[in-house]
């Protein structure tokens, strides 16, 4: 999930879309970049899977405070990947959907970035609050507001929305020129700060610090599925769009740069948002009754959590619920 990457679109896509079919006639072997023909096979299969994952959560599990999260994170990667594939058709098709109308590919790539957003800052909030459900376990049990991940959810959706309005409005004018420069640079800068400066580093200090409980703790179990699924999930974000995050960053100063590096930068994006419900399958899976379990009780199992208070006398009780906004 990659910022850089919907930018580029507009800006190459609008300018493109105009001269596509004269640039066919001169070369009409265009030859398209294999990584995007990578994207286009991993995008719908990532797209099913986040689409099946969300029916299970929805529909056939009851929900925790941590599978309230999960659920954001793949309406999330679920638009982000939809956006992709589109994109990548449009570029597959020299421009030929978008050519004529450029807020198609606008409405697409402000989604794009809006999808990435929402991804980053809702990573963070998992690691946190698992990091304050270590650290703070009588609170987290007994006094933990009951709809806090739905309301920290919503606040995370609104900051996203917010971020990427302001890149749009400030950076992308309705011609698709760009706005005046130390205004753009300006809410780089900001997007850069609350990334770098405040959510990631929040992310690796709940990670380190729960890592550190964990092994020090007696009581906490090691083996837990869901502190697996969340640490893989942070190691496969930052190998994966952190990067890719620097990268965007450059591209409005020196577009002409790396402007060849953002196909990368789009499968490395597909990869990201397909990788999670692989990363909840194989952590919930048994490894000797590995594809013979059904899809609930694999997802059951990565997302149970330990931490969570049962009702008196009932060893074996569901968690509590907690609403979706």
């Amino acid at each position: 999930m990659d910022e850089a990457n919907g930018t580029s679109f507009v800006t190459e896509g609008s300018s493109n879309a105009s001269t596509s079919r004269n640039a066919s006639a001169g070369d009409p072997r265009r030859e398209i970049p294999m990584v995007h023909w990578v994207i286009l096979s991993i995008s719908p299969l990532g797209f099913v899977e986040n689409g099946i994952l969300l029916w299970f959560l929805c529909f056939r599990m009851r929900r925790n405070p941590f599978t309230v999260y999960i659920t954001h994170l793949s309406i999330a990667d679920i638009s982000l990947l939809f956006c992709i594939f589109i994109l990548s058709v449009d570029y597959a098709l020299d421009y030929e959907l978008s050519s004529g109308y450029y807020y198609t590919i606008v409405t697409l790539s402000v989604t794009f970035l809006f999808g990435y957003n929402t991804g980053l800052y809702l990573l963070t909030a998992i690691s946190v609050e698992r990091c304050l459900s270590v650290l703070y376990p009588i609170w987290y049990r007994c006094h933990r507001p009951k709809h806090q991940s739905a309301l920290v959810c919503a606040l995370l959706w609104a900051l996203s929305c917010l971020v990427t309005t302001m890149e749009y409005v400030m950076c992308i004018d309705r011609e698709g020129q760009a706005h005046s420069r130390s205004d753009c640079r300006a809410v780089i800068i900001f997007i850069g700060v609350l990334s770098f400066a405040v959510f990631t580093p929040l992310m690796v200090v709940s990670s380190s610090i729960l890592v550190v409980k964990i092994r020090k703790t007696a009581w906490a179990s090691p083996s837990s599925k869901l502190y697996l699924v969340i640490t893989v999930s942070i190691i496969v974000f930052f190998i994966f769009a952190v990067p890719m995050r620097l990268l965007y960053l450059l591209y409005y100063e020196y577009w002409s740069t790396f402007r060849n590096l953002h196909h990368v930068s789009l499968l490395f994006s597909t990869i990201n948002s397909s990788a999670n419900p692989f990363i909840y399958f194989f952590v919930g899976s048994s490894r000797k009754k590995r594809f013979k379990e059904s899809l609930k009780v694999v997802l059951t199992r990565a997302f149970k959590d330990e931490m969570q208070p049962r009702r008196p006398g009932d060893a074996t009780a569901t968690p509590a619920t907690e609403t979706v906004v």
